[in-house]
């Protein structure tokens, strides 16, 4: 069963005063085996923005997630678990300086956009070099 709090599907946390960004992939887990039909949250570690990902945790049925014991002294995993949860489950909690930004399709070779800048237009960096005249 799919957690209706927390939708399958990629975040980009944008923290505006760094000015810095992180992604995450929440993913049914499809294969045969232990993992069959779990969620698991898994944070972008390299340069493709469909494969590169690295899990570090469950969502459960109730909307939390929980960090995977080898990742709990990451202190960048363990606030973005309790960052998306809490966001999910109650959209008026106030993070100064950050945003929750919903992943988007480029409009013209419909790849995932991650980069802040790329979601906010809709397009991404080697399509825009494209249209450009």
């Amino acid at each position: 069963m799919i957690n209706p709090i927390i939708p399958n599907g990629c975040f980009t946390i944008k923290n505006t005063t760094k000015n810095t960004h992180r992604t995450v992939k929440i993913s049914t887990v499809k294969k045969e085996g232990g993992l069959k039909d779990k969620r698991i949250i898994s944070l972008l570690v390299g340069p493709d923005n469909n494969s590169s990902y690295k899990g570090f945790g469950f969502v459960n049925t109730n909307g939390y997630i929980f960090v995977w014991n080898k990742y709990r002294d990451s202190n960048i995993m363990t606030w973005i678990a309790r960052f998306i949860s809490t966001k999910f489950m109650n959209d008026n909690v106030n993070y100064p300086g950050v945003e929750l930004l919903v992943e988007k399709k480029c409009i013209i070779c419909n790849r995932r956009l991650t980069t802040p800048e790329s979601i906010k237009a809709g397009i991404g960096p080697e399509c825009a070099k494209k249209i450009m005249f």
